[in-house]
């Protein structure tokens, strides 16, 4: 379960087509973001919340389907 949350904080906290304005310019006309203080915070602010955000709906979702597994071995010890 740690491993899993790890897996999914990481996959949906962090934004690689994001970051990469600040590598390379999307369009021959523009120029490349440069890395600000004020924007480094903004980045790392968003990769905490989205983090948190994609854990989140995990431990939902294994939340959902263990109170399902829950609900049906109860019912099948009541046929029982």
């Amino acid at each position: 379960m740690t491993f899993a949350a790890y897996v999914v904080g990481i996959s949906g906290g962090v934004r690689i087509y994001q970051l990469e304005r600040y590598i390379s310019a999307p369009h021959k006309d523009t120029q490349i973001l440069e890395l600000t203080a004020e924007r480094w915070t903004l980045e790392v602010y968003r990769t905490i919340i989205e983090t948190l955000q994609a854990i989140a709906w995990m431990y939902l979702v294994v939340f959902i389907f263990a109170l399902i597994a829950y609900v049906c071995s109860g019912i099948v010890n009541l046929a029982i």
